[in-house]
């Protein structure tokens, strides 16, 4: 059988298994900030079909006065002639969404779409590729996800007032619950005194795209085109992404400083060590190789070891926990990810320099 080489990273393991279990313990703690940054990412992602919906549907309202009245009618009828876009007629009136929980433990506002038909509803959610029963719906009818339902204790049949949800200024009843997964709700409000928005998509449009064809066509007339829910609902958020960022880069720099100390002491016990592979012939560049190696294989080890934790967890808590109140905790997640990569970065980078540098002036002479 062959043996190891004395000068491997894995034969330190081998050789010195309590040194390398702390180092790979300290080591984990870095991918908690996976864990911090799914989590982040995952109370954004509650809006995620929302934002879906809101790219493929352009608001454009009617303002207050005589001379803005006939600059919306004008851009209706502009819209009705266009043969690359659809609308509906909504009431002028505004209808809130509902207060929803998130993995953070925070209460969030969602969105909300109002119609003043059930046909005109319909007629949208194919566009939107929403599916349902909604053959009990009519004037005063709300229509939320399953998830929504879950969240906040919602059946089929309930009756929704100001008393249950602060932002209701009407009395509604929940006659369809769908399993789209979003947060969104949907009303109708049947109004025809009081028109005075369009809801206008595309079968060739969306996103951008679709909202500067609106905004070009409606020029300089005086009609309020609203911006897509991703454009009002992301710069929100800025203040969690900083928050993390920054949390993020002083535990990295708490963890290098902790792990630094204890790694200096059990590499400060092998200078003899280090001065006798320098003496055998090896450069300062192999020494510091092999540190980077040894500094290195710990690492992954760590990092396999805490990311298979974290899905584990992951999944239980899922399955015991947000399941139930129609919430999800990513798997994997971009803000997670860069949570990650930047603790562990600024953790390893430090000791492995610091520590290569340390050995590479080891001399067995000076013993």
């Amino acid at each position: 059988m062959n043996k190891i080489n004395p000068f491997s990273a894995i034969y330190y393991m081998k050789e010195n298994k309590g040194r390398a279990f702390l180092g790979i313990f300290m080591m984990i703690l870095a991918t908690l900030m996976f864990l911090a940054g799914n989590y982040i990412h995952s109370a954004i992602y509650t809006y995620e079909k929302e934002f879906t919906y809101s790219d493929k549907i352009v608001w454009a309202s009617l303002q207050s006065t005589d001379e803005e009245y006939q600059d919306f009618f004008a851009f209706r009828q502009m819209v009705e002639e266009d043969e690359k876009l659809k609308y509906v007629d909504v009431t002028v009136y505004g209808f809130s969404g509902m207060q929803h929980g998130t993995v953070l433990g925070l209460e969030v506002g969602g969105w909300s779409y109002v119609f003043n038909s059930k046909s005109d509803m319909e007629k949208v959610f194919a566009h939107l590729g929403i599916e349902g029963d909604f053959s009990n719906c009519k004037h005063n009818s709300m229509i939320i996800s399953q998830d929504f339902a879950n969240n906040r204790g919602i059946k089929l049949g309930d009756t929704l007032d100001h008393s249950f949800d602060e932002s209701l200024n009407r009395t509604y009843t929940v006659d369809a619950i769908i399993d789209d997964g979003s947060f969104c709700i949907f009303y109708i409000y049947e109004d025809d005194d009081s028109l005075g928005r369009l809801y206008i998509y595309s079968d060739v449009m969306e996103g951008e795209e679709l909202y500067s064809y609106v905004k070009n066509l409606a020029g300089d007339k005086n009609v309020q085109i609203a911006q897509s829910e991703r454009s009002a609902v992301l710069p929100q958020f800025d203040m969690f992404y900083a928050i993390f960022y920054a949390v993020d880069i002083l535990i990295a720099v708490v963890l290098a400083v902790t792990i630094n100390s204890v790694i200096t002491g059990q590499y400060l016990k092998r200078t003899y060590e280090f001065g006798i592979y320098r003496a055998l012939g090896r450069s300062r560049k192999e020494v510091k190789k092999k540190v980077a190696a040894e500094i290195l294989f710990m690492n992954i080890i760590a990092c396999i070891v805490g990311g298979a934790a974290i899905l584990l967890f992951t999944y239980m808590i899922n399955e015991l926990v947000y399941r139930k109140t129609g919430l999800h905790l990513l798997f994997f997640s971009k803000t997670g990810l860069i949570g990650f990569v930047l603790c562990d970065v600024l953790m390893a980078v430090p000791l492995i320099l610091s520590k290569g540098r340390l050995m590479s002036k080891a001399d067995v002479t000076e013993f």
